[in-house]
């Protein structure tokens, strides 16, 4: 027996043993009943009543869910404490309790299950309030200590029941539990149960002999009651309608669906909006004890145009038709609540069977979708990828490959096909292009693409190269096998081609350019055998192809380490004080001269290599700043720029983590670029709070560019707003000047420090200070300039802002050396 049965069977055992309780007490209580009769059935009557409307009611005590609700019906038990005979009005209101749970929840086993916890709480509530007014306790001091003690019981009793899974992750543990809800059910049980003995006295427990029943005195309280919490009870219904309704709506709002995401999860998502469960799943078999579900048909969705390898055809005889034979198997969206918590209603079951509809109906015409475009993609004699999808394939595998690896485009011509068609037939040319198609996927690896782009034509894209040699090789394996004899319509026939090859070491701008390069090749085989070269050999011509030079040139300039970094000093308009240096990026190449930034950045990106760009800047930048400490102790900030997807761990974030401790002495300043920050998500605002915690302070750059918004100042956590330069082009505008004013109004009041950009003049200066501003930075301060000079500046100016037009002494005195840059 697994561990998991183990538990299924304790729980089950636990659950007959709570059934068992709940059948024992209603039992003595009728017996007792039968034994000493009520002197009022009436009584008796409206007493089932309260006790089961009262018991609808019922309060979540849980941050999450699955663990138990409680409700007030527990407050009606003050009518056994001073009864003659107790054990009759506990047998009456287990009896109701039970009936109400076994309505609402349409499941008897489940009711008597609850019934039976309920039934300890309720001999708990009981069995203390009439020991403490033996003890001559006042009757409130026992209803209250009674209402504590049918919370503990019916606490330990479930905590034991679901095996102390009350964490809020769902292992062994109280986090999941809210004490203010307990507190608060416990507080509103004992405040009605109070009420209804003052309403009642000199009438309760007179369910039993002896006294003459005030009838009236003691219903009405009852059915206050019962009639308050009813309505309590449909309102909280409402609200769960609500949630339903919206949750299903919101599914039929979102088609279609996003193709990028499994339809299975988008269906789990909104379930989870729509019902409250403890644990959501998609499988095969149907659901089970405290689950609720709904069939969902599932299909393979795979779009082709996400992955351009699911293009690669099937074997010849599906290669049009393997989706049209697939079988839609069934599955089932399940949900489950935790043993012991509030039943599944037939509303939650239509909302789970209305999402469960709407992702079948989303997986069924993203099906139909998939073979229209599959049927729009394939060429219908060989099954190939035709030449729309090769088009699309190679956009995407030269976009998604690393910078390492090559890629190569082999353009393919069959020779000679136009008269094997004319001397012997069409029926014959076709089964050559099949012959040649099987042998092509048969030739490539898993990871190539084949596509038929013409009459006699087809393309071969050979990924994850390391040299044009390797790919030289594959090509002749696949020429070679290409030009094995065949046997068609009885004879045989030798496959004579024409092979253009160009080679790709890393990202193209554009990769149209290799397919025109391969082509052009295989034009020149095919020349040369109308001018006298090899006419009965198949040929590989090969392309002079070559990635653009600018990429080659950017690439090595990250690789070697050779890229320059430069800093601009931030000042404190007040003090004229430099107090922060920003690093930027520089190139300058000995033959082609300084590459622009705005290319830089764009080439490292293309290639895959922006991330390694930043960290050797950063390591470079942490360096320099500790030796522009040590001249000038004042001196502690230093900023780099990055866009906010940069900050996760898989980019530069783990790399942070690691380098930002060995400095201590320096404050890095991650300046998130505006326009980046429009697609930040949970996980990234928590990835600049853990950066804040480690001592690293976050700046929003740019802003006031074209496209800023005001939501950009509340997407993410951070501690200095750069001001755009295009926000003070013109100070004289007094408009210009209000929009300053009021962002640092918005520093001031967020506590984040203001600076801005763009200051070239000592008016633009005045004018600032003039509105409150207390940081710039700009070319009227310094411009950009390496490390050296930097190190001339501070060593004869020490922190001063302004030092003239020139930012160094014409005759600096020796410095340190620059920092090497570092990677790590």
């Amino acid at each position: 027996m697994t561990v998991r049965d183990t538990i299924r069977t304790g729980s089950f055992l636990g659950s007959a043993a709570l059934a068992a309780v709940a059948l024992a007490t209603a039992v003595a209580g009728v017996v007792s009943g039968l034994s000493d009769p009520p002197d009022s059935v009436v009584a008796c009557l409206v007493f089932l009543i309260a006790v089961g409307v009262t018991a609808v009611y019922q309060q979540p005590i849980g941050r999450v869910p699955g663990l138990p609700p409680f409700g007030v019906t527990s407050a009606l038990l003050v009518i056994a404490l001073p009864a003659d005979n107790p054990v009759l009005e506990v047998g009456l209101w287990v009896l109701a309790f039970f009936v109400s749970k076994a309505v609402t929840s349409r499941s008897p086993w489940m009711a008597a299950q609850w019934t039976g916890v309920a039934a300890l709480g309720a001999v708990a509530f009981v069995g203390l309030g009439r020991l403490l007014i033996d003890a001559g306790v006042p009757t409130v001091v026992a209803i209250v200590a009674g209402s504590a003690a049918h919370i503990v019981v019916v606490l330990a009793v479930y905590f034991a029941w679901q095996q102390g899974r009350w964490n809020a992750d769902g292992g062994r543990g109280l986090s999941g539990i809210s004490v203010l809800r307990v507190l608060f059910v416990f507080a509103l049980s004992a405040v009605v149960g109070v009420a209804v003995h003052i309403t009642s006295v000199g009438s309760l427990g007179l369910l039993g002999r002896g006294e003459n029943v005030e009838l009236a005195r003691m219903t009405v309280p009852l059915l206050v009651v019962a009639l308050l919490f009813y309505g309590l009870a449909k309102r909280s219904q409402t609200r769960s309608g609500e949630r339903r309704l919206g949750g299903v709506v919101d599914a039929a709002r979102a088609l279609p669906w996003d193709v990028t995401v499994d339809p299975k999860e988008t269906m789990v998502e909104f379930a989870r909006r729509a019902i409250d469960a403890t644990e959501f799943e998609v499988r095969r078999t149907p659901p089970g004890r405290n689950e609720i579900g709904a069939r969902f048909s599932a299909l393979d969705t795979t779009d082709p145009q996400l992955n351009p390898e699911s293009i690669a055809p099937a074997d010849d005889d599906v290669a049009n038709e393997h989706r049209e034979d697939a079988v839609e198997p069934q599955e089932f969206l399940v949900a489950s609540r935790k043993a012991g918590g509030v039943p599944f209603t037939p509303d939650d079951e239509l909302a789970l069977d209305a999402i469960g509809h709407i992702a079948s109906e989303t997986a069924r015409v993203r099906g139909a979708y998939d073979t229209l475009l599959d049927r729009v993609d394939r060429d219908s004699l060989t099954g190939l990828p035709n030449y729309n999808a090769f088009q699309r394939s190679l956009a995407r595998l030269n976009e998604d490959r690393t910078y390492a690896s090559g890629i190569a485009v082999l353009f393919i011509d069959l020779d000679q096909f136009k008269r094997l068609n004319d001397t012997e037939g069409h029926h014959i040319g076709d089964e050559m292009l099949s012959v040649v198609a099987t042998r092509l996927r048969a030739s490539v690896r898993p990871h190539d693409f084949v596509a038929r782009v013409g009459g006699d034509e087809f393309v071969v894209v050979l990924t994850k190269l390391q040299s044009l040699a390797e790919a030289k090789g594959v090509t002749d394996r696949i020429v070679a096998n290409i030009g094995a004899p065949a046997s068609l319509g009885g004879r045989e026939f030798r496959p004579l081609v024409s092979v253009g090859l160009a080679y790709s070491g890393h990202q193209e701008t554009d990769p149209q350019s290799i397919v025109v390069d391969a082509d052009h090749s295989m034009l020149a085989i095919k020349k040369s055998r109308r001018q006298g070269g090899p006419s009965s050999e198949s040929s590989v011509g090969i392309s002079p192809h070559r990635s653009s030079r600018i990429n080659e040139i950017v690439a090595r300039a990250i690789d070697d380490g050779s890229l320059n970094v430069v800093y601009q000093p931030i000042v404190n308009t007040l003090e004229d004080k430099i107090w922060a240096f920003e690093s930027l990026v520089r190139y300058t190449h000995p033959e082609l001269g300084r590459i622009s930034t705005a290319s830089l950045i764009e080439k490292a990106k293309g290639l895959g290599r922006m991330d390694e760009l930043t960290r050797q800047v950063i390591a470079t930048s942490l360096q320099s700043a500790r030796e522009f400490r040590k001249l000038v102790p004042g001196i502690t900030v230093m900023t780099i720029n990055l866009e906010v997807g940069q900050i996760r761990d898989e980019h530069v974030g783990s790399f942070l983590k690691d380098i930002v401790p060995r400095y201590p002495d320096v404050t890095l300043c991650l300046e998130l670029n505006e326009r980046s920050t429009k697609d930040i998500d949970d996980d990234l605002r928590a990835q600049a709070e853990l950066f804040r915690e480690l001592g690293m302070l976050i700046a929003l750059d740019d802003y006031g560019s074209e496209a800023s918004s005001v939501g950009a100042l509340v997407r993410i956590p951070m501690d200095i707003l750069k001001i755009d330069r295009s926000l003070v082009d013109n100070l004289d505008d007094t408009r210009q000047r209000e929009v300053v004013r009021a962002l640092q109004g918005f520093g001031d009041a967020f506590d984040y420090s203001t600076i801005v950009e763009g200051i070239e003049t000592q008016d633009a200066v005045d004018v600032l200070v003039g509105i409150g501003v207390r940081h710039a930075q700009g070319f009227f301060y310094g411009r950009p300039v390496p490390f050296a000079q930097t190190m001339s500046r501070l060593k004869s100016y020490g922190a001063a802002g302004t030092v003239g037009r020139s930012v160094a002494p014409s005759a600096p005195a020796p410095v340190a050396p620059a920092p090497t840059v570092q990677t790590g």
